[in-house]
């Protein structure tokens, strides 16, 4: 086993808020640029441009996660991964079906491009992926659970869209292993009591809409090899797995944990 950098939450230019820089040859590119080895596409409420990522990534060594970021109608954001693109399609099926009614206005959010590998557009989705589905936070959790995926919260740690601030607490009964946060470990930490002594694993993502916000934050994995199986693995402790979170030092990376490698 050994190492792998990976960003988790990175959005395409299909999201309606993410610039017309996050593209598959661009999002490749830059991972490329910054050693991340292992991505998801993750936009919202659609995996529309998976595939195109997956096709750009071809030979780089970059392994792309199919995923999406789910808005629940607790306005809870929700990370969720699969395994394979068609799982992750399937599921998006149903997600339209519970999203808000209408098309999207452009000139409000945001125009919303499926592209190919070269980054041509195929068209626009005029889903309202700006808006809540409806679906309640343990309903989702359920419905990716049943496509071999699994979810967890996003960005716990700014004043929207986190499930702390909708519902004021991680429900005991939700399968939840995982939390990500925006901010840096320590400030995270003094402000949530939620990751001090937790057996959560926590993770660290851009969430980037800009090509510029990707590789500004990134997680860990030790893992056998770059797949979804090895990633739950290491964020349930499993096997030898693991995730740490890294810390720049004149010299040397340092892990928490008291993992160290040199930098």
């Amino acid at each position: 086993m050994r190492w792998y950098k990976a960003d988790l939450h990175i959005h395409t230019i299909l999201s309606p808020c993410a610039d017309l820089s996050m593209g598959p040859r661009d999002i490749v590119r830059k991972a490329v640029e910054n050693g991340i080895e292992i991505i998801a596409i993750t936009d919202h409420n659609s995996c529309e441009n998976v595939r195109a990522v997956t096709e750009a990534a071809a030979g780089t060594g970059v392994t792309v996660i199919p995923g999406m970021e789910i808005h629940t109608r607790e306005e809870a954001h929700i990370i969720c991964l699969f395994s394979s693109i068609d799982a992750a399609e399937e599921c998006q099926k149903i997600i339209y079906d519970h999203l808000a009614a209408g098309d999207n206005d452009p000139e409000w959010f945001g125009r919303q491009y499926v592209v190919d590998a070269e980054e041509n557009i195929i068209r626009e989705c005029h889903k309202m992926l700006a808006m809540p589905t409806n679906l309640g936070v343990r309903e989702l959790f359920s419905l990716v659970n049943d496509f071999g995926g699994f979810a967890y919260p996003a960005h716990i740690d700014r004043k929207s869209n986190s499930l702390l601030v909708t519902l004021g607490f991680i429900p005991h009964d939700l399968p939840v292993h995982a939390l990500e946060i925006a901010k840096p470990f320590e400030q995270a930490a003094q402000e949530l009591r939620y990751l001090k002594n937790s057996s959560f694993s926590i993770i660290r993502s851009s969430d980037a809409h800009y090509i510029e916000q990707f590789g500004e934050k990134f997680t860990y994995f030790k893992l056998q090899q770059p797949t979804l199986a090895e990633i739950r693995m290491a964020i349930e402790k499993k096997h030898g797995r693991d995730t740490a979170l890294p810390v720049d030092c004149r010299d040397r990376l340092h892990f928490y944990k008291g993992m160290a490698v040199n930098g």
